[in-house]
């Protein structure tokens, strides 16, 4: 795509303090969002991605590198000069002020009409489906209906880009499942461009179209939630999407042998040498349990099952004590009908397994 067509970070750095105090908090991050996508920066606290969206939304400056909005170069412009709007995990809602005054209140800071406010404001009030609350003040809805109200207020102005910092973290789990789905349909049916920040993997993969996972100020890898989840770049980002199975082996041209017993065959292709050792993954959903030994499957003891209502995650010890982990759907018992101390087989799906580093 055009550099011309969304946000782009080029070798984006940030670092505060000096000397031994100084830490970098963006390291040479370079990236193309590309306009009207929902696109998610996903990683652990302290990775950088709070920082990348402040100097995306100019409440900070990079010490080196460019910022570029539609191919202009916005990297000293402060924020009231950028088509850009943020939704913070406070809501910061004016508690004096009416819904619909606080969904107004930036466009009568710009000085619009108050004809086109009101239109603005009833169109946004409909946006959010929240017509019949327009008249109440913040202290009168629930957490969900107040982060409607923040997200109806940033997306009045119909900036280019909307920044989500974290927004549903404040939310218990089922509205922050409702709120997913809520700001994917917004997201849709504005066409703005949607740069949401956010540790948590599910909110990632439900409702990106693409997403950026970083650690420690760098960017790991970039992709869509199915290219993240089946092809991690590495084992980091393997464990932080999801859950997954990490079995070690020598790399044979088309397979590993475990270091657990037996030789299962690779499900892509590797940079690693032949020969070598190596650390591959499987994901626990790409693994049955099956009574008698099969091509591509490996003996096992039952060491411990969890529960989880829909499925129940059970834990298993391969010959060398290494733990497996295979997600079962649970059957209308509730019982997945496998006991401590049981040995059974574990077949992998053929291809499933990925390597993802070479540890020689």
């Amino acid at each position: 795509m055009s550099a011309q067509d969304g946000v782009e970070a080029r070798n984006a750095r940030k670092v505060y303090g000096t000397g031994q105090e100084k830490v970098v908090a963006l390291d040479n991050v370079s990236i193309v969002i590309k306009r009207g996508e929902f696109f998610t920066l996903l990683g652990p606290s302290g990775c950088g991605k709070t920082t990348l969206l402040r100097l995306i939304a100019g409440f900070e400056t990079p010490t080196s590198g460019t910022i570029l909005l539609d191919g202009t170069d916005i990297t000293y412009d402060p924020p009231n000069k950028r088509p850009v709007n943020t939704v913070f995990q406070s809501y910061a809602l004016f508690p004096h002020l009416t819904v619909a005054q606080n969904i107004g209140f930036g466009l009568e800071m710009r000085g619009h009409a108050k004809a086109e406010v009101d239109s603005t404001v009833e169109e946004m009030l409909a946006l959010v489906r929240m017509e019949s609350m327009a008249d109440r003040k913040p202290t009168q809805l629930s957490g969900g209906q107040q982060q409607r109200v923040a997200l109806a207020r940033a997306l009045a102005p119909q900036p280019k880009v909307l920044l989500l910092d974290e927004p549903l973290s404040a939310l218990d789990l089922k509205l922050r499942k409702e709120m997913q789905s809520e700001l994917k349909r917004l997201q849709l049916e504005t066409g703005i461009t949607f740069i949401f920040v956010t540790h948590d993997q599910e909110e990632a993969l439900t409702m990106s179209d693409r997403i950026g996972v970083m650690k420690s100020g760098s960017l790991l890898q970039v992709g869509s939630p199915r290219e993240i989840y089946t092809r991690p770049a590495d084992r980091f980002v393997a464990s932080f999407i999801g859950e997954t199975n990490f079995l070690t082996g020598v790399l044979g041209k088309d397979a590993i042998t475990l270091d657990a017993g037996g030789t299962l065959p690779l499900g892509a292709s590797t940079q690693a040498k032949s020969g070598s050792k190596v650390t591959a993954s499987i994901r626990p959903e790409q693994i049955r349990v099956i009574e008698t030994d099969a091509p591509g499957s490996l003996p096992a003891t039952v060491t411990e099952s969890v529960y989880f209502g829909t499925d129940s995650h059970c834990h298993f010890a391969l010959a060398d004590g290494t733990e497996v982990v295979v997600r079962l759907q649970s059957p209308a018992s509730g019982d997945v009908g496998l006991s401590r101390g049981q040995n059974v087989f574990l077949r992998f799906e053929p291809g499933a397994l990925m390597v993802l580093e070479d540890q020689a």
